[in-house]
């Protein structure tokens, strides 16, 4: 009886091959929405991450009440570091200097995140896709999404707040929505930041078995210091897309599994008016309900598993076309994510079938072999 079930199911499905590719259709675009907000949602948690997460560093220590690169300034006194360096157990203090800045670019304005690399480049870019990592002063490394929006390339001169710098490195992990990383010599950013006086932060490397009583210590010596630690200097570096990006996003998966729904749901309800007659000789020849749902079942998972086969197909393509056109489109996703919504497919065909519900119930046998 299964069998039989499924090839009716199937019949009835294919039987209106136009119909069958709205349903499909509509199910892949919900597929494809779904994942790309996915995939963007995980591509950008992970890179507000990646340059600061290249930052060998076991504190960062800031303002008091400081805590990230977004959401306050942190400014210090550059003889700071001496207290520091005065600590026992810390194996080096390096000085972090940087803050968004804004500057005319083909007569417009143009925004970085310019930061000082240091003379032990702790501080570095996180991957150089074009170019040297090799700074000296007067040079410049750009994200490459900072590059491709304003049509730049190496060689290419950008004078920030007076100082003239010659792009020599593209790199990859430093776009953060609103701005992008740019790394020059700690002279020149500076410079063009007007920081000779002050310094935003400190990185503090020491072995991470001391760090405890390292950060007890600056506690003690310096009570309006923050120390905060690596991780929660990155999480807190990261809340910028949680606080920004998911509200945001919650909200279009919701109406892409609604449209998912709607578009099954309602194909699978007008094949049981349409069928009303057919579904009526089943129930007669002994069917049950349970069984003709059933069908209705087997009819929105295969609509549900076509779009999900086609969808996860288009999405990852989609993204890369995007990517090339737009920098700040990072995507990417894992397969725990495809498993997660390939069971989010499932529940949404389940869900679907259940709108023409009360209409297979209703169905009576004996009205049909009345007409």
């Amino acid at each position: 009886m299964n069998k039989s079930v499924f090839v009716i199911a199937f019949k009835n499905l294919f039987k209106e091959k136009g119909r069958l590719l709205i349903t499909v259709g509509g199910v892949t675009f919900s597929v494809i929405l779904i994942l790309l907000l996915l995939g963007l949602y995980a591509g950008w948690s992970t890179q507000v991450k990646k340059f600061l997460g290249g930052i060998e560093a076991e504190f960062w220590v800031g303002s008091k009440g400081s805590s990230d690169l977004s959401h306050g300034i942190s400014i210090l006194p550059r003889k700071t570091i001496d207290q520091l360096e005065s600590i026992e157990g810390i194996e080096k203090v390096t000085p972090f200097v940087g803050r968004q800045i804004s500057f005319e670019l083909d007569g417009q304005e143009a925004h970085v995140y310019l930061i000082g690399q240091d003379e032990g480049k702790i501080i570095k870019p996180y991957k150089i896709v074009k170019g040297s990592s090799n700074l000296s002063k007067g040079q410049i490394i750009i994200d490459e999404a900072f590059a491709q929006e304003n049509n730049l390339t190496i060689g290419d001169k950008l004078i920030i707040q007076g100082v003239e710098l010659k792009i020599t490195g593209i790199s990859r992990g430093g776009n953060l929505l609103a701005y992008t990383y740019a790394i020059s010599t700690q002279e020149d950013a500076r410079e063009a930041l007007n920081a000779n006086d002050y310094t935003n932060y400190f990185i503090i490397s020491a072995p991470s078995a001391k760090g405890d009583r390292i950060a007890q210590e600056i506690k003690n010596k310096s009570p309006d210091l923050e120390i905060i630690s690596k991780e929660s200097f990155l999480e807190s570096n990261s809340a910028i897309v949680k606080d920004s990006f998911l509200p945001i996003i919650a909200v279009l998966l919701i109406i892409a599994f609604v449209i998912g729904i709607s578009v099954i749901g309602l194909t699978i309800y007008t094949s049981v008016i349409e069928k009303n007659r057919e579904y009526g000789v089943l129930k007669a020849l002994g069917y049950t309900n349970f069984q003709l749902f059933y069908i209705a079942v087997t009819q929105a998972l295969i609509a549900g598993g076509l779009g999900l086969v086609i969808g996860n197909i288009l999405a990852p393509l989609i993204a890369r076309l995007a990517s090339e056109f737009v920098g700040g489109f990072i995507y990417e996703l894992n397969y725990i994510k495809i498993f997660a919504v390939s069971l989010v497919v499932i529940f949404m065909s389940i869900l679907a079938a259940l709108i023409p519900l009360k209409k297979i119930f209703s169905i009576d046998p004996a009205e049909v072999f009345k007409a």
